[in-house]
């Protein structure tokens, strides 16, 4: 079972002199559980339903908990708890596919959500342009993925539970975040892509906080994480992006509606982390500092690496280290997992108001595996219990 040791540098003052340095494990306190899997999804409903982003929950006025790990299309999952889910059959919300690279809504997901005491929820949507071959031809995109692909974020709203979404404006005024730089043929995959889960930052109680990455560097905009925020989180419009010292003052801009020439006003200051998908965000009460979960392409191209660093202030990140791997699966387990990802702290203990931005001492972790075949082991949605000590 891996122990990983995390050295911190802690910055508790204005000046470098009272900077300290801490250390804290973090250990697999447990077998992982099983949480959903595609094939029994198959097997029941015929359908190849796939969890192709993190685990994302919230909970009704009732209590029941409300998951969100789909695709392009939703499927309504709901359960007692955030390890016993039920998940329909049928799809409730397929994405809008428009091959209109300007409306900022082609292949969509539905992601992080927050809840609100009224019933409504909130969701930012993942898009992708374009993602099928159909659309790369039409595009006269002549080299595969990565090049050609963008990425971008709007907004989404239900208005029942989430039973039921809507995009929150005609698009593409649904329109969160992206990069103000239209497709190019010869670029490599770019765009504001993830996202992580909303969660909250308890010096400034009255933003709402999300990280995404740019994978790859586009015009002036470096590749990297990029953390924006904003205090309404039904207007796609309020957010804004990191720009140095302790300003969120970047306006986000699509490149079809700003002039030539401005596009340095709408640019991110990245984090200084690795450009890896940050699936996760969290704030721990107990070790009082941020925790992001990343996903890393290793150096070779050829996999992936669970990453995780920690910071007091979002601006100021410690290096990225692997704290979770196939080593440290159960034999069972391991049998059928050829890749892990889309790793996320969900931690029940410390919810609030029906939503999940924060984790105690001992929070269980959410990742996927990928099987070898969508017909026997396929993709699986699975909860590891976790605990930190200093």
């Amino acid at each position: 079972m891996k122990v990983v040791v995390l050295l911190l540098l802690v910055i508790c003052c204005a000046t470098a002199h009272s900077a300290t340095t801490t250390s804290f494990t973090v250990t697999p306190s447990g077998p992982p559980v099983s949480v959903w899997s595609s094939v029994d999804q198959l097997h029941k409903c015929g359908v190849n339903d796939t969890p192709d982003i993190p685990a994302r929950v919230f909970a009704d006025a009732n209590g029941l908990v409300h998951m969100i790990v789909g695709s392009t299309s939703f499927h309504f999952m709901t359960g007692p708890s955030i390890f016993n889910q039920t998940r329909s059959c049928a799809s409730t919300w397929n994405s809008t596919q428009s091959p209109d690279e300007s409306l900022y809504a082609a292949a969509q997901w539905l992601n992080p959500p927050h809840v609100f005491p009224n019933g409504t929820v909130v969701v930012l949507v993942h898009n992708e342009y374009p993602n099928n071959a159909t659309w790369r031809a039409q595009r006269g995109c002549t080299q595969p993925y990565p090049y050609c692909w963008q990425a971008s974020q709007g907004l989404a709203i239900s208005d029942d539970w989430g039973v039921s979404w809507r995009l929150a404006r005609p698009p593409p005024g649904h329109l969160v975040a992206a990069v103000p730089y239209k497709v190019n043929n010869t670029q490599l995959a770019s765009g504001w892509a993830g996202p992580s889960n909303f969660f909250r930052n308890p010096r400034e109680p009255g933003f709402f906080y999300v990280a995404v990455v740019n994978r790859n560097t586009v015009g002036l905009q470096p590749a990297g994480i990029c953390f924006m925020r904003t205090r309404d989180l039904t207007d796609p419009s309020s957010w804004r992006a990191f720009g140095g010292g302790t300003s969120y003052n970047v306006t986000f801009a699509s490149p079809f509606t700003i002039a030539p020439g401005t596009e340095s006003a709408h640019i991110c200051t990245v984090a200084n982390l690795p450009p890896c998908t940050p699936h996760g965000v969290v704030y721990s009460v107990f070790l009082e500092l941020f925790v992001i979960t990343i996903d890393c392409l290793s150096e070779d191209g050829l996999s992936t690496w669970m990453g995780m660093s920690t910071s007091p202030d979002l601006v100021t990140w410690n290096p990225a280290v692997e704290f979770y791997s196939q080593k440290d699966l159960p034999p069972n387990v391991a049998l059928n997992v050829t890749s892990m990802t889309y790793a996320t702290f969900i931690d029940p203990s410390q919810a609030e108001a029906g939503n999940f931005g924060a984790i105690g001492q001992d929070p269980p972790l959410f990742w996927a595996s990928i099987g070898h075949s969508p017909f026997t082991d396929g993709r699986r949605v699975w909860a590891t219990p976790f605990h930190f000590e200093k």
